[in-house]
């Protein structure tokens, strides 16, 4: 099981090497041999559902809430939302084709933050149930194992999340215990199929999936950023929405 563990971790190292915090990963304690493997964040939303619509200079991202497999980040994410927060934000950070970064302020100091203290922490809520695919909505901090009003949304590791890569712990997989074999193998494959952030598994917290807007989520990784992922450009968040999930605005 270590084994997998260091080979989940290796193949997103380049990725993890780019995002503070990168000291915590929650995979250690995952159950991979009792994993869902019917992922839900590839399912289409259900009637009802909490969704959160994002307005932004190049279009807009709707993306579903899991308030129930992680209620302590997603209530979080929905109180700034609802109290205005996010609103007439910019892109803070952007890595090239694989995340964008908002939600937080520059303080007296010059220095970008999304808390005033950290008693607003939120403890991660990191689980098989939820994995950083292409349109993951993640929580972020510099804190290990905590996130605050920060967000990103994920798009494509390219780069890292190679056919070679997936083989690899595809191997490693194979070689490992039974029963958590097909499990990882089927992760892997959901990977490789959706696309994502693997190096971000068990790092950062997934509470919600875009469905809608994936073409806005790939325009806003590629504004042009510094060294220090810093957004040359101005782009702005426009507005963060809470809403329901209403299957006749799909059909």
């Amino acid at each position: 099981m270590k084994k997998i563990i260091a080979a989940l971790c290796a193949a997103g190292a380049l990725l993890l090497s780019g995002c503070a915090g990168s000291g915590y990963n929650a995979m250690a304690n995952y159950d991979f041999a009792g994993m869902n493997t019917d992922f839900i964040q590839l399912k289409a939303p259900q009637e009802g559902d909490t969704i959160a619509v994002i307005d932004t200079d190049y279009g807009e991202i709707r993306a579903v809430i899991y308030e129930e497999l992680c209620p302590n980040t997603s209530q979080a994410f929905i109180s700034h939302a609802k109290a205005g927060d996010y609103d007439n934000k910019p892109v803070y950070g952007v890595m090239k084709d694989c995340y964008f970064l908002t939600g937080g302020d520059e303080n007296e100091k010059g220095v970008y933050t999304g808390r005033k203290s950290d008693d607003e922490l939120v403890a991660a809520e990191c689980s098989t149930e939820l994995w950083p695919f292409r349109g993951a909505l993640m929580a972020f901090s510099e804190k290990p194992g905590f996130s605050d009003a920060r967000w990103f949304i994920c798009n494509d590791d390219k780069e890292g999340l190679t056919e070679e890569a997936i083989n690899d712990l595809k191997q490693k997989a194979i070689d490992g215990d039974e029963d958590e074999r097909d499990n990882l193998l089927a992760l892997f494959d959901a990977f490789y199929s959706t696309r994502g952030l693997f190096g971000l598994s068990g790092v950062y917290t997934v509470f919600g999936q875009a469905y809608e807007g994936l073409d806005v989520i790939e325009k806003l990784c590629a504004i042009p950023a510094e060294d220090n992922l810093r957004a040359k450009e101005d782009v702005m968040i426009k507005s963060v929405t809470i809403s329901q999930y209403k299957a006749e605005e799909n059909s």
